[in-house]
């Protein structure tokens, strides 16, 4: 079978932005794999003359139009971007006047069975578009804030996400918290299922020596380690992140904090722990490669996770699959892989007080955050391995591509039966066996 995707620029990667999407792209790889053949799509927006010179706009112009990302075919064609949120449709239209000869083109070469959109805005539009233009069915990906925040923004994101539900012939999300969220605006659109995508686990061991990593990242091996990881963004609760720290480090003379990532409250946070006295205590990585953002999960204590909202959040996942104690926050699809109690700890968004509990409970208690932590890493190994999934994927893709049926539940990922949750298994089995009388 032959698949085209289109996708956005931010959401696969680039030579100047190596990690872009990389969770996706990682799933496409192994699609590729499976595939007749695999072919990606990713306009970048056009850069007019005068604001060539503007540092936001300079990274755009070194894209390449077509290049290969681990034995796939990239195309980047230019589109003018207005830049209008609050118009998505003007996007989507810009999309695909400026793809629809290229995609032409591929096709006559490769003839595709299915066009595959990642992101619930123009991908998707472009997609359902020219899917209708060459006779195939579109699948569409819906993964956040294209759902959470962008799609009701204005009357006109609102009609433009009605489109794109009507007329896309199937569509998956990244987490069940972002279908209920499609659901409660188009409560009749039966072809919307809950699909995982996975993450990498090939650079996972259950038995990495700690004190190893901490002495090549330059960790001491006598201090306690709350870490998160992201852009330090308020959105992923950076005010929250450093509160709780604050709070535990006043009675907590070995605990330090490690921020893996970069962003735009970085430098504001290092001046308040200045100002706190914490400024030694407190690590920023800045952007790190991913073995190393691996190395400081393996490395750390517990995580503290303080996001205000998620699709469904990669670094939990990775954390889990590390073996570290988890605290995050109940938003997007979080506690479909946090289980509170049973593979972390979970809080309400933007409560610092509770965060700082909770945090302060996988510390004093490591022999539960231990417990936990296993549990976590069995869901994830489990239920959550890309190359897994990534076979179940592309039996539903066959599915659809051969004209089946779009309204019957699918297998949300590997190991589950269709229309259930790998997390509502899992904590069945647990009540179950906590339930079960002693001999």
């Amino acid at each position: 079978m032959n698949i085209l995707v289109i996708t956005s620029d931010s959401t696969f990667p680039s030579k100047t932005n190596p990690t872009a999407g990389i969770f996706f792209a990682n799933l496409l790889r192994r699609l590729n794999a499976l595939a007749g053949r695999l072919v990606v799509v990713t306009p970048v927006a056009y850069v007019p003359k005068p604001l060539e010179r503007l540092p936001r706009f300079r990274s755009q112009l070194l894209a390449e139009y077509h290049d290969r990302w681990n034995g796939i075919d990239v195309f980047r064609p230019r589109y003018l971007s207005a830049r209008a949120k609050k118009r998505l449709s003007l996007q989507s239209r810009s999309y695909c006047w400026s793809i629809g000869n290229l995609c032409h083109a591929l096709n006559r070469r490769d003839r595709y069975d299915l066009v595959l959109a990642q992101g619930f805005g123009p991908p998707t539009h472009a997609a359902q578009w020219f899917a209708k233009q060459i006779g195939k069915r579109s699948v569409a990906w819906a993964i956040g804030s294209d759902i959470h925040r962008l799609s009701h923004v204005s009357p006109d994101n609102a009609r433009h996400f009605q489109h794109n539900v009507r007329y896309n012939d199937i569509i998956l999300t990244v987490s069940n918290a972002i279908r209920n969220m499609m659901l409660a605006r188009a409560p009749r659109a039966r072809h919307i299922h809950t699909f995982y995508r996975g993450i990498d686990l090939t650079d996972f061991s259950a038995s990495a020596d700690k004190a190893a990593i901490r002495a090549k990242l330059g960790l001491q091996a006598n201090r306690q380690y709350m870490l998160t990881a992201g852009g330090v963004i308020k959105s992923k609760g950076s005010d929250e992140f450093y509160a709780a720290f604050r709070q535990l480090a006043a009675g907590r003379d070995s605990l330090s904090a490690i921020w893996v990532g970069t962003g735009t409250e970085s430098e504001s946070l290092l001046q308040q722990a200045k100002a706190d006295g914490l400024a030694s205590r407190l690590i920023f990585t800045g952007r790190v490669p991913r073995p190393t953002v691996l190395e400081y999960m393996q490395a750390a204590d517990v995580m503290a996770f303080a996001s205000h909202g998620e699709g469904l959040p990669n670094v939990v996942m990775e954390a889990l699959a590390a073996g570290l104690p988890v605290v995050a926050t109940k938003v997007g699809g979080t506690a479909e892989i946090v289980a509170d109690g049973l593979t972390g700890l979970i809080v309400p968004p933007q409560d610092e007080t509770a965060l700082t509990d909770a945090v302060a409970r996988q510390l004093d208690d490591p022999h539960q955050a231990r417990q936990m932590a296993e549990q976590g890493r069995k869901l994830i190994t489990q239920h959550f391995d890309v190359d897994r999934n990534a076979a179940v994927l592309m039996d539903v893709l066959r599915h659809i591509a051969a004209g089946g049926s779009a309204e019957q539940p699918i297998p949300s990922c590997a190991g589950v039966e269709p229309g259930r949750l790998p997390i509502d298994a899992m904590s069945a089995e647990s009540t179950t066996v906590a339930a079960a009388p002693r001999s």
